[in-house]
């Protein structure tokens, strides 16, 4: 709810990593014409033109199909996956009103993972082979893009802003294949730098997901700490992503007298933590928690009191905040294009993939090629999505085009 919302307000900017590096992809030649995107711009609405050769799969002269790979159902991500949908398919359903993209309409598949392997390699082939895609956007879970990432690089399919902060996805450099989130080593480091300034000399357990996400969340945390002299005891507990109840890691971490706890997981088991740790335990450990668990389903799941103090980072403007044009603009948005859907964090970051993916269209010309767009989205210069803090750039050797979060606090 949008009560919830209000609960995220800002620290501070981090300044773990300089604002340059952010601008280092911007030559001083480069048009500066990289900014936000106003659909249905003239130069985004012209006809294509028939000239140029390339790879034109997914592409007519009325149509662009673009999936994405989320987890819809069976998986407690779906929480994750369901309204970030809607907000792919609320802007693209905006643009499409506009006259689409140099008289292109946007075409959304949405494929369900259920943020499994298997399931991701086959309808990833699905969307490839029978439903000739353009590109792929906004996939989401670590375990399940594992099992297609590199199929995607072969079949020449842009991999387009990958909705894990995964680090192999951009190191090294696949030409095709670009990241969204502040990846979970860099992110950790973030979360680690205020730990170790906030409880330098405690104890730090931290609960991580067993895989990949919650590994790499761990180790940037450690470095975090270590970098910033937190001279802190560290305890590890991990759990398995098909577990919700979370009471015996939490009980765990409590019988070690930990002073402070750090959460690398999904949703549904931020939310238990949060339960487990006030309601069960009555224990009010601070409790820091990775930024894609700073949306407003955790705070439900967990309970508004029970919430109350935690740590995150975010990157975006939140969706409480509609004194800002962007965010006002995407309300509206979700009135009109995905009634019965509440704007949230969520939706706000599947519409802000989307209108980043227009940029590049608009970008990348009237005579659209996977190369022409690939060209595009290794030149962005300082692009300011209309609901974006900081500023993203990318280049030929930097596929990631975030590296700066921002510290927030749920209160009450």
């Amino acid at each position: 709810m949008r009560a919830l919302l209000k609960r995220w307000p800002m620290l501070l900017v981090t300044l773990v990593f300089a604002f340059t590096m952010l601008f280092s992809a911007c030559g001083e030649d480069e048009e500066e014409d990289g900014g936000g995107v106003t659909p249905g711009a003239p130069t985004a609405t012209e006809a294509p033109s028939d000239g140029g050769g390339g790879d034109t799969t997914g592409v007519t002269d009325t149509e662009i199909k673009i999936a994405t790979l989320l987890p819809m159902s069976n998986t407690t991500a779906a929480a994750w996956g369901v309204p970030l949908s809607k907000g792919m398919q609320a802007y693209y359903d905006y643009i499409n009103d506009q006259g689409g993209i140099y008289g292109r309409k946007i075409t959304l598949i949405v494929a369900d993972t259920q943020y499994t392997g298997p399931v991701a390699s086959e309808v990833a082939r699905k969307v490839v082979e029978q439903d000739k895609v353009f590109a792929i956007q906004g996939s989401l879970g670590t375990a399940a893009h594992s099992a297609v990432w590199k199929y995607l690089e072969e079949q020449g399919v842009p991999d387009m802003y990958i909705l894990t902060g995964n680090t192999k996805w951009t190191e090294p450099i696949a030409q095709t294949r670009f990241g969204f989130l502040v990846d979970y080593i860099t992110e950790g480091r973030i979360l680690g730098k205020y730990i170790a300034e906030n409880y330098k000399g405690k104890k730090l357990g931290i609960i991580a997901q067993n895989d990949d996400f919650g590994k790499e969340g761990e180790e940037g945390l450690k470095l975090g700490v270590e970098e910033n002299d937190g001279d802190m005891e560290i305890v590890v507990d991990y759990y398995d992503e098909a577990e919700s109840d979370m009471t015996a890691h939490a009980q765990r971490l409590q019988n070690e007298n930990v002073d402070v706890i750090a959460f690398y997981g999904m949703p549904v088991q931020a939310g238990s933590i949060f339960k487990v740790t006030r309601t069960t335990l009555n224990w009010d450990v601070p409790i820091v928690i990775t930024g894609v668990n700073a949306v407003e389903v955790v705070a439900t799941l967990a309970g508004l009191d029970n919430i109350e103090g935690a740590v995150s980072v975010v990157f975006g403007h939140q969706a409480f905040e509609t004194d800002v044009p962007g965010i006002q603009a995407h309300h509206d948005l979700m009135a009109k294009y995905a009634a019965g859907t509440k704007p949230d964090n969520l939706t706000l970051t599947g519409a802000s993939i989307s209108e980043a993916m227009v940029n590049l269209l608009i970008q990348a010309g009237p005579d659209l090629t996977r190369e022409s767009f690939i060209a595009a989205a290794e030149s962005v210069c300082e692009f300011l999505c209309s609901t974006c803090l900081v500023p993203s750039s990318t280049s030929p050797t930097d596929h990631r085009p975030t590296e700066i979060e921002i510290y927030v606090r749920a209160t009450v």
